[in-house]
């Protein structure tokens, strides 16, 4: 009699108890979890099993939240208070979801300890839209503009003890780090939605609250993000990055295998909704390797990745004994770039351009000589054959003349084939009279979509340079700049 049967269901005992021993583990670290799913009452349970129930004050009230249940704060006066879980002088990681209300400049989303020297915790949201860290001394923000009204998000504060270092996550991604002494509060409630429960209100929406007493991988902390424990179903760390860029014709793509995973499921394509789906010849099969190579004879695309080709890519994790698999993943991309030149500046029908002009782009690939041919006549420049060849991605075509279009094209070698770029045109600068000497400056921003020019329409020439990535949008007069407080600014000049 065969004993294979007995072995493999032996096997399948061995890996659930494995699996649920690893679960319950990671969840031993909890030190609080307040999933806010009650619904009504004033008592929010503590989940982690240590009793560190919560209770509703003031104008704290149920509604849905991103996991079942949360709690609205209105502000003013509502939070929801627990007993000291000691923080002091360890590593630990605070997570929770947020959808708030950007009302004032200082909002605490949690607090506890007293007055004193790293003795007060208190992290929160600025009106500016960034994520404070503190123990009451040296504060951990992150960029602003991260945090908008009437969103989710999903927020990590993580210190290491060990290492005395602390950092912010949004949404999983490190936005904040900086080294820091520990907290040393050894008293005082553990509060949600304000600072002791008397000022500093937050208003928003609060869910899925989570503490625990060490700190928490990045892939852990994608897992808490998920709804689940510190496990990590999913694939993760794609190899590329997604959305990068490859300068090859070929590729061996590698991911991090999710927690529970035996095999994976692979799609590739150029197709984000056909990888996404898995539908059309996307699916390229289940394998227990943790990469897959493309562009090579015998792989998938045989005779090589095409440039001026995004490619997308998702795995699955694969695990039959387990009654949520498959876990289907993100899709990524990777893109090869054009053999013809790209991102260009100006960018093609650009408005407002300075007469002094410096031309630039990016070489395609392959590229070994760029040849660049520039006039004012779309037709000669068009039929041109004898550019000026240069190994430099830049061009300076000398001083211009006012509200001038002209015209450009870079054409590039790749050693065997000449590869003709598009026709961009752009116009220059107008000549602005001086209507009011005492009038010195005076900015619109009124710009076309393409400007990159913030023209000063006093006549004194203190044209600006648009900086970042601002759109132009509907203004209070005409068009005006959305800067989102990440490197976006008008550079007036000296």
């Amino acid at each position: 009699m065969s004993k294979k049967p007995i072995c493999l269901i032996s096997l399948v005992l061995v890996l659930g108890l494995v699996l649920t021993s690893t679960a319950k583990a990671a969840e031993s670290d909890l030190a609080g979890y307040w999933k806010f799913d009650e619904g009504s009452g004033t008592t929010a349970h503590d989940s982690s099993g240590n009793e560190n129930d919560g209770t509703l004050v003031g104008g704290a009230q149920w509604v849905a939240g991103n996991f079942g249940g949360a709690i609205q704060f209105n502000g003013s006066n509502a939070y929801v208070t627990a007993s000291h879980i000691p923080l002091d002088s360890r590593s630990f990681t605070v997570t929770m979801w947020v959808n708030p209300v950007l009302y004032t400049s200082e909002q605490i989303v949690f607090s506890q300890g007293t007055s004193g020297t790293d003795a007060e915790m208190h992290f929160r949201l600025n009106g500016d839209g960034s994520v404070r860290m503190g123990f009451y001394n040296n504060d951990l923000d992150t960029p602003g503009g991260l945090i908008k009204d009437n969103n989710w998000y999903h927020i990590t504060f993580w210190y290491d003890f060990e290492n005395q270092n602390r950092r912010i996550y949004i949404d999983g991604e490190l936005e904040a780090e900086l080294a820091a002494s520990p907290y040393l509060g050894t008293s005082g409630d553990t509060i949600i939605g304000s600072w002791h429960g008397d000022t500093q209100w937050f208003q928003g929406i609060i869910d899925d609250v989570r503490i625990y007493n060490r700190i928490l991988s990045d892939v852990e902390i994608l897992g808490v993000m998920a709804g689940s424990g510190a496990e990590y179903p999913f694939a993760s760390g794609p190899d590329p990055a997604d959305g990068a860029l490859l300068m090859d014709t070929w590729i061996s793509l590698g991911w991090r295998t999710g927690d529970f995973a035996v095999s994976h499921d692979v799609y590739f394509g150029e197709n984000f909704d056909d990888v996404n789906n898995g539908t059309g010849d996307t699916f390229r099969g289940n394998q227990d390797t943790l990469f897959y190579v493309a562009g090579f004879p015998g792989f998938a695309y045989p005779d090589g990745l095409i440039p001026g080709t995004t490619y997308y890519w998702r795995i699955d994790e694969v695990n039959d004994t387990e009654p949520n698999s498959p876990w289907k993943g993100p899709v990524w991309s990777f893109w090869i770039p054009p053999c013809t030149a790209y991102d260009p500046y100006p960018s093609d029908d650009a408005e407002y351009i300075d007469l002094n002009v410096e031309l630039s782009w990016t070489a395609g690939f392959g590229t070994k000589m760029n040849h660049v041919y520039f006039g004012d006549d779309f037709d000669d420049v068009n039929n041109a054959v004898v550019g000026i060849s240069q190994l430099s991605t830049t061009y300076t075509p000398g001083t211009l003349e006012l509200e001038k279009i002209y015209y450009w094209r870079v054409d590039e070698f790749d050693g065997a084939a000449m590869h003709k770029g598009d026709i961009l045109s752009f116009k220059t600068l107008s000549q602005i009279p001086i209507t009011n000497p005492n009038l010195i400056g005076w900015w619109k921003l009124d710009g076309a979509a393409s400007s990159t020019a913030a023209v000063d329409w006093s006549g004194y020439d203190h044209h600006g340079t648009i900086m970042g990535d601002p759109e132009w949008v509907i203004g209070y007069q005409g068009d005006a700049l959305e800067l989102d407080g990440d490197g976006d600014y008008v550079d007036i000049g000296s």
